[in-house]
């Protein structure tokens, strides 16, 4: 089988914790899932490139920091493409995932028999909104788990509800121990309009959104 393989997100920034997972990236020519850890995210070459003419941010978390272990010689795929093209779809990005938001936060304000999920789903989306809107808003975009926290606009969230948030996460998809104190997060959720900071955030990220 012809590939290559990187490694990519916590383990490439230095924030691995207990609760990481390993994110790693297979590109090959030809399709071949069943000789690959289930839980490995394999692309073909064509599908790489259409990412990174399209500017799509996947291509921009590549290109920024995933590392190449195998093979050890010769030049990557990813260092062939370049950089990807612009970041060109922030605005829609953002509102796709806004309505995301939207939709968690109704189902934990209307007592959800699956409150895990749904913090783990607002969990996702208030990370993926950050790491969008830092195209604009930071120097360089951010996919750190904490880029809520890294932007120029405060996050409302106290960081250990947001963490209580990121464990939900783990949890409803790695199959990771159940977070305690959920209670407590989703009583938080539903208290404060976590929707206000995602407009302030838009409207400074992008300007002409509708």
């Amino acid at each position: 089988m012809r590939h290559e393989i990187y490694v990519f997100g916590s383990m490439t920034r230095g924030e691995v914790s207990s609760s990481s997972d390993a994110d790693v990236l297979v590109i090959q020519d030809i399709s071949e899932p069943k000789l690959l850890p289930p839980s490995w995210s394999v692309y073909s070459k064509k599908t790489i490139e259409g990412y990174f003419a399209d500017g799509r941010l996947f291509a921009w978390h590549l290109h920024l920091e995933a590392v190449r272990v195998y093979p050890r010689s010769g030049v990557g795929f990813l260092a062939e493409l370049g950089k990807p093209a612009p970041y060109s779809s922030l605005a829609a990005d953002l509102a796709d995932l806004r309505l995301l938001l939207a939709n968690s936060l109704s189902e934990l304000e209307n007592d959800s028999p699956s409150s895990v999920y749904e913090l783990g789903i607002v969990h996702t989306a208030i990370r993926d909104i950050a790491m969008a809107a830092s195209w604009t808003m930071l120097e360089k975009p951010s996919f750190s788990r904490y880029a809520p926290y890294e932007l120029p606009i405060v996050c409302p969230l106290p960081i250990p509800i947001y963490e209580i948030a990121m464990r939900a996460r783990h949890a409803s998809t790695r199959g990771a121990e159940m977070p305690r104190d959920v209670d407590i997060a989703v009583s938080y959720f539903k208290a404060n309009p976590i929707l206000e900071w995602v407009e302030s955030v838009r409207s400074e990220a992008c300007p002409t959104h509708s």
